[in-house]
């Protein structure tokens, strides 16, 4: 994996310097459950929501094809169009009735590469609180998975731990607030929490992680991982891993991961953790 993800890095970085970083606020109430459940909508919501803000205008328009949004898989465009060709359209129509967006033209009648004009209402899709925030080069490292299959999965398991990661909000002259370590950015839940809202296995969950998680020398890992451990309040039972910690790879996260294994100790009424089966990380409560 890393061996292709160098080389499609190494081809990108003379582009990727020049083009300027941008991001998306995606609106957590998308990611946070299963969006299929929820709306009745396929999560080919997430990256048709993705490119119409990446190629987004300051006036509000917006120009994507359908090709685009399958490039994001590998499907190849045959004259028989595959099911996500009507899934991507009920996603656009999903986003009509919303009043997300607006679009004139008959969505029946385009095809693969169609230039669909799309007019965005800022009221309904953009989030102004609780959303998560994807940059292009967080975006662009997604990209670099080795199987175009796996890359939703990646995208999605990103957008839904950065939603918890959150934002904390800062003061009139741009610090932070004094209550900063009581609102680590970190996201500590269980990845069985996480199957079950996400409608995926604990298995592809890891391995999007895993993903997550990995460096290169030239590409630096989007997510920071650090295992907690295990708690014993029952001393006759054997001692209970909880979740491991993930924070945004950027300046200043080891202070966040600190505060979160703060918040955790308090969480779980311990002073210390114990080691988990899988590694030897301890972390003691110094009062």
């Amino acid at each position: 994996m890393l061996n292709s993800r160098n080389k499609i890095w190494k081809e990108n970085k003379t582009i990727k310097k020049q083009s300027k970083e941008y991001f998306t606020r995606f609106p957590n109430e998308y990611i946070q459950g299963n969006i299929k459940t929820k709306f009745g909508v396929s999560r080919k919501f997430y990256i048709t929501y993705i490119l119409i803000d990446k190629y987004r205008s300051y006036e509000d328009y917006s120009w994507i094809t359908i090709r685009k949004v399958l490039d994001f898989y590998g499907y190849k465009t045959t004259s028989r169009k595959p099911k996500a060709f009507k899934e991507i359209l009920d996603v656009l129509e999903y986003m009509i009735n919303n009043q997300m967006i607006e679009v004139k033209q008959d969505l029946d009648s385009l095809s693969y590469d169609t230039g669909i004009e799309i007019k965005i209402i800022p009221k309904n899709f953009d989030s102004t609180e609780k959303f998560a925030k994807l940059t292009s080069s967080q975006f662009d490292t997604i990209m670099m998975a080795d199987s175009s299959l796996n890359k939703e999965n990646i995208l999605v398991a990103f957008l839904y731990i950065n939603s918890y990661i959150g934002c904390r909000p800062r003061q009139d002259n741009g610090s932070e607030y004094e209550n900063a370590k009581d609102n680590p950015e970190a996201f500590y839940r269980s990845i069985s929490n996480m199957a079950n809202e996400l409608s995926m296995s604990k298995d592809t969950i890891n391995q999007c992680i895993e993903y997550l998680t990995e460096s290169s020398d030239d590409t630096p890992a989007l997510l920071i991982k650090r295992e907690v451990g295990s708690v014993q309040p029952d001393k006759s039972k054997p001692p209970q891993n909880v979740p491991n910690i993930y924070v945004l790879n950027k300046e200043g996260y080891k202070q966040e991961i600190e505060w979160a294994l703060s918040k955790m100790l308090e969480l779980y009424k311990v002073d210390e953790f114990y080691p988990s089966k899988s590694g030897n990380y301890r972390f003691e409560n110094k009062k």
